[in-house]
């Protein structure tokens, strides 16, 4: 390949990966704006005000000042309009099934009805997907042109009855792409299926000087320029040489309008009349493409230069050829002795037990020691910087805590080749999603002594200043040890919040939701920096829930559904949900750890277990009655489990790299980027001790 094809190469690659950023940064943004729209829309009191103001509309013909005098126009305002100023968004309003506006965050435009492109987005939304609007020279001008993101509203049976719709600013839009430009002339827009720009460009006054904003915009903004190909490098104050309108879509334009995705680094005329390089991507989903380019002579400006420098280099190699060839055998040797000085004892991998989103864990035991270990490793090729941070922040966490109900670190480090791994006690049990999964309803005496046990191991983390924040069956592993039978041990301290801890920021990031979202308590979908042992107690009321009952507080379609619930639905009774009576104070107790607001729950695990003690009169879960239980139901699931294990007996060796236990200093340098979206991790089983 020549020195020009492999910086084409090179300048293809970097365009796409720019691209696929840029795509993420936007995708995530308008799914995170979805999520919270459809949150807003399934709250119970939204969905009331709405219906109120439907009923009216459809009464009095849709008149506006009735609609404006309504009080459910004002208490539907105060709902909604602090959350609309908390996401940064213009506003919001709300249409019925006919495209009347029944509600807006401002009176002006209540009782119209919606333009022909906003009614169409309106008929799709009620089908039931999310729909993006992006600003057209078809709708009304505000101030500036206006995007919209529409979701519906369900009533209680699932039926959509109005689609609800955030006012959204081209700047916001513009504000995901910008973050990461290449040189000094390199930029990202987002185009509609008719070539207009959706968002700011990056040369908005060269834009406003050539005269190609259209006269609708006033010379406000670039948002639904014509991204059109003039044939020429435009020059302020010359006249053009053909109206704007005869000129064709630019190649990206045209490209990715047409649904398609790709790249050209030939060069072609941006709508400056500029020549670039650019790729682009089509968004089926969102309806809009996304495209970004460089001018062509900055591109290849480094060429040239390569070019000369070449030779020179050439010449420099010939010379150094002999030295290295002289001494690379030393070199070789030097190595093998330094990678040998840093090997601190073996782990022989034998049988993978399971394997999740951060890696693989394997059953593995020591050169010297006798132990049962378990082994939990990750390559640091395949994950961000952010899993490294959650990765080393679980070792460290954990490793401080000593209880014998909480799995026990007993060593971790990197290996020479980037392997991430840490070593711990190895539990040949049965996580608790596989026991209710399984086995249904548990004995209530057996719940209570299950739920204690759990309570003891985040008892000591909270009296440390942690909270777990993945409370949830498959996070507690239930064994026989030292011929004890349920002995609980809880796993997977990757979420561990430090309370005051300045790390807990760059870690999780501002404004993230983390958790499992069937066991994630209200207040955690406001963001990390509400979450607190309280959060931890709501968690583990949803699994003694999970026990008495055999099935969930709340499911749904999605995560924001049941995030919703969390937020808004009582739960039902246990004794409700199971048809029969179960023990009051346990009843008691499940729901005063499932209430909404934490102040209303037991203060921590420590206070829970105080209340266990004082109030459960019921009788108690005998470990004849444990050793009856594992020595008939558990036994076939154990086996199954066994079954399931990987044989890697003949497998990798792990040698343990000495300068990793230095610090994270080793670490790659990597940057987290400020994260605003919200995002929710999806529930999913747990195969494995501390299995990610």
């Amino acid at each position: 390949m020549t020195i020009a094809e492999a910086i084409r190469a090179r300048l293809e690659g970097t365009l796409q990966t720019l691209l696929a950023s840029d795509v993420a940064a936007l995708e995530g943004w308008l799914a995170a704006e979805a999520n919270v729209a459809t949150l807003m829309a399934q709250d119970p009191r939204v969905r009331e005000e709405v219906k109120t103001l439907i009923a009216i509309a459809r009464q009095t013909g849709g008149d506006p000042a009735a609609l404006k005098a309504a009080p459910a126009q004002a208490r539907l305002r105060a709902i909604l309009t602090p959350v609309v100023s908390l996401q940064e968004d213009a506003g919001y309003f709300v249409l019925d099934p006919a495209g009347v506006i029944v509600a807006r965050m401002l009176e002006a435009r209540i009782g119209d009805r919606a333009v022909f492109t906003v009614a169409d987005a309106t008929a799709r939304a009620l089908e039931g997907k999310p729909v993006f609007l992006p600003p057209t020279l078809k709708q009304k001008f505000a101030a500036v042109p206006m995007a919209f993101l529409m979701v519906p509203i369900r009533e209680a049976d699932g039926r959509a009855s109005a689609v609800m719709a955030l006012r959204i600013l081209p700047q916001r839009l513009a504000a995901m792409l910008s973050a990461s430009r290449l040189g000094k002339t390199g930029e990202t827009y987002a185009i509609d299926p008719d070539g207009l720009m959706v968002t700011e460009s990056r040369f908005t006054n060269e834009a406003e000087a050539l005269g190609l904003l259209p006269a609708e915009a006033g010379s406000r903004t670039t948002a639904v320029l014509e991204v059109r190909d003039p044939g020429k490098a435009l020059v302020p104050g010359q006249p053009m040489a053909a109206p704007r309108k005869t000129w064709p879509l630019t190649w990206a334009a045209a490209d990715v309008a047409a649904g398609h995705s790709g790249v050209k680094v030939d060069g072609y005329r941006t709508y400056r009349g500029v020549p670039v390089v650019g790729a682009w991507r089509w968004l089926p989903e969102w309806g809009i493409g996304v495209v970004t380019e460089m001018e062509h002579d900055e591109a290849f400006a480094t060429l040239a230069v390569v070019q000369r420098a070449f030779a020179l280099l050439g010449a420099a190699l010939l010379v150094m050829a002999g030295a290295i060839a002289f001494s690379s055998r030393r070199i070789y040797r030097l190595q093998r002795e330094v990678a040998r000085a840093e090997r601190l004892g073996q782990y022989t991998l034998e049988d993978k037990i399971g394997e999740g989103g951060m890696g693989a864990v394997y059953r593995a035991r020591h050169a010297f020691l006798r132990r049962p270990t378990a082994i939990k490793l990750i390559r640091s090729g395949l994950v961000s910087v952010e899993t490294f941070s959650r990765f080393e922040r679980e070792v460290q966490l954990t490793s401080q805590l000593t209880h014998p109900n909480t799995i026990a670190i007993y060593d971790y480090g990197r290996t020479p080749d980037g392997i991430f791994y840490y070593a711990m006690e190895y539990l040949p049990g049965l996580p608790l999603d596989q026991v209710i999964n399984d086995g249904g309803p548990q004995p209530e005496s057996r719940v209570v002594h299950l739920v204690r046990q759990i309570c003891a191991s985040l008892a000591e983390a909270h009296r440390a200043g942690l909270v777990h924040r993945d409370v949830k069956p498959a996070n507690v592993m239930l064994c026989e040890r030292g011929a004890v039978y349920d002995v609980v041990k809880v796993l997977d301290f990757g979420l561990v919040k430090e309370l005051g801890g300045a790390e807990q920021a760059e870690v999780t990031g501002m404004g993230h939701v983390v958790g499992t979202p069937l066991y994630m308590a209200p207040e955690s979908a406001l963001g990390a920096e509400h979450v607190g042992p309280r959060s931890d107690v709501y968690a583990v009321g949803a699994v003694a829930y999970a026990l008495v009952t055999g099935h969930q507080v709340f499911t749904g379609g999605s995560s924001a559904q049941i995030i919703g619930h969390h937020l808004h639905t009582p739960p039902v009774p246990p004794s409700e949900r199971l048809g029969r009576a179960i023990d009051p104070f346990l009843e008691r107790l499940i729901l005063a750890c499932l209430a909404k607001r934490p102040e209303d729950r037991p203060a921590d695990a420590g206070a829970m277990i105080q209340e266990i003690e004082g109030g459960w009169t019921g009788p108690a879960w005998t470990q004849r009655n444990a050793r009856e239980w594992w020595d008939t139901i558990a036994q076939p699931l154990l086996a199954a489990r066994r079954a399931a294990e990987e044989s890697v007996s003949r497998g990798p060796r792990l040698a343990v790299n000495l300068s990793s236990r230095m610090g994270s200093q080793s670490l790659p340098e990597l940057s987290l980027g400020d994260l605003t979206q919200t995002t929710v991790r999806p529930p999913r089983p747990n195969p494995s001790p501390s299995d990610d």
